[in-house]
């Protein structure tokens, strides 16, 4: 497939462009800063800003499924710093963040340059932290409520988002991951619709990168589905 990957400098985003050379597919990284990307066989680079809604069509331009891993800039306060120092390894600049609007004001220029553009299928990579935890253990759903209340803004930013996507005639997948990290990928994890994960159980960008791949190209039984990936 022909992907489009928006916000290909992220720390998912540069797996996601990694992961789908290597499974043989095109890519189209797309990103404010383009000459942050080094060239690579199989990759093309385009300057879209998910502000701008003409630059992403013109970015997208050709692709069938763009995948959306825009996300918040970090911003650690003292009370996350706390809680998610708990959990050795977890990389905190990932995932606490200032709120501001990037999620709820970019989405729906994604999803309205994908229909103009002609593309049918977007992806979203959200986190854990927008379910409602029914799906958890009462443990595992105790450390989502703190969370949330944490990271509140952020939260509401990203739910805006989401629901932009759910209400859109796209082939939208939302994939919710745990608290990410920068270490080797494992292949190892639980993804799907309603599966039950440790939401503090920390992640590997390059295994949330595989997860949001195989929703773009080969799970069509996720299709308009909410997706858990984590471990």
């Amino acid at each position: 497939m022909k992907i489009a990957v928006i916000g290909a400098t992220g720390g998912t985003g540069r797996k996601v462009m990694e992961r789908a050379l290597e499974l043989g597919h095109e890519v189209v990284a797309i990103a404010r800063r383009p000459e942050m990307i080094s060239p690579l066989k199989g990759l093309t680079v385009r300057q879209g800003d998910v502000f701008d809604e003409s630059s992403l069509v013109r970015a997208v331009a050709g692709a069938e499924v763009v995948i959306s891993c825009i996300g918040p800039p970090s911003n650690v306060s003292p009370d996350a710093k706390k809680f998610l120092n708990l959990r050795a390894g977890i990389n905190v600049m990932a995932a606490n963040f200032s709120a501001g609007t990037v999620m709820s004001e970019g989405m729906p220029n994604m999803i309205a340059a994908s229909q103009r553009a002609g593309v049918k299928r977007l992806i979203m990579q959200s986190g854990i932290n927008l379910s409602n935890g029914r799906e958890l253990s009462p443990v595992h759903r105790l450390a989502v409520r703190m969370m949330r209340r944490i990271f509140w803004k952020a939260i509401e930013d990203k739910s805006i988002a989401e629901h932009a996507l759910i209400q859109s005639e796209l082939e939208w997948v939302i994939v919710r991951a745990s608290v990410l990290q920068y270490a080797e990928g494992t292949l190892k994890y639980t993804a799907g619709p309603l599966a039950r994960i440790n939401p503090l159980g920390a992640l590997p960008f390059a295994d949330c990168a595989d997860c949001l791949v195989r929703a773009a190209a080969s799970e069509p039984e996720w299709i308009r589905q909410v997706v858990n990936v984590g471990r």
